[in-house]
């Protein structure tokens, strides 16, 4: 109970803080460490294409959206927000994640012959819960065009530990990171790693 109150007074003060401060901006993708991979020669699929990022009404703007614990309370933060509206911010960290591990490009406007994996994302959760977690809850479609390949319907829910704000965003960027892993072994037909195999479910 003691440990709630004191979430409490420190999300009352955070929200009192923010009526009158610069906004602080932040993103999703994470920072390039390491050059891309090259693609395989041998490989049928020349790129892919990320056809829809759907996201819940209440979560498409910029402004930081959280979730109190105690009582379910979702407050907007105007002095902290992302860089672009959040389907924007998910579409540009999973787009540059797979170029990165992939070593083939997004294909927005491929001729109609490309071989590519189409990609439809629908998000149900994009949580992030004061003084507690991160949490991305979402499901897929990846479709082969122009080649033979199996089409996949999966989904994904994983959390992450966090408490401020910049530590709510560090874990939305991980968690984003890990679900382009997930996803880039599966586009390359490797077995997902079994530390994020668990978060994920696939329909045989």
């Amino acid at each position: 109970m003691m440990s709630r109150l004191l979430i409490s007074v420190a999300f009352a003060s955070l929200l009192s803080a923010c009526a009158s401060t610069t906004p602080t901006y932040y993103t999703l993708q994470a920072p390039n460490t390491a050059p891309a991979v090259a693609a395989a020669p041998s490989q049928a699929w020349k790129g892919f294409q990320l056809r829809r990022m759907d996201v819940p009404a209440q979560l498409d703007r910029r402004s930081l959206v959280l979730t109190q614990s105690s009582d379910g309370q979702v407050n907007l933060l105007n002095d902290s927000q992302w860089a672009s509206p959040l389907p924007d911010e998910m579409s540009l960290a999973l787009v540059s994640g797979l170029q990165d591990r992939l070593g083939v490009p997004q294909l927005a406007n491929a001729a109609a012959k490309t071989p590519l994996w189409q990609i439809d994302v629908l998000v149900q959760r994009f949580e992030s819960v004061y003084g507690e977690r991160a949490t991305l809850e979402l499901s897929w479609t990846l479709s082969p065009i122009g080649f033979s390949a199996k089409t996949q319907q999966c989904r994904w829910l994983d959390s992450e530990p966090a408490s401020s704000v910049p530590e709510l965003v560090q874990a939305h960027r991980q968690l984003q990171q890990r679900w382009a892993d997930a996803l880039a072994a599966q586009m390359q037909g490797r077995p997902v790693p079994t530390n994020l195999s668990k978060a994920m479910l696939c329909a045989s």
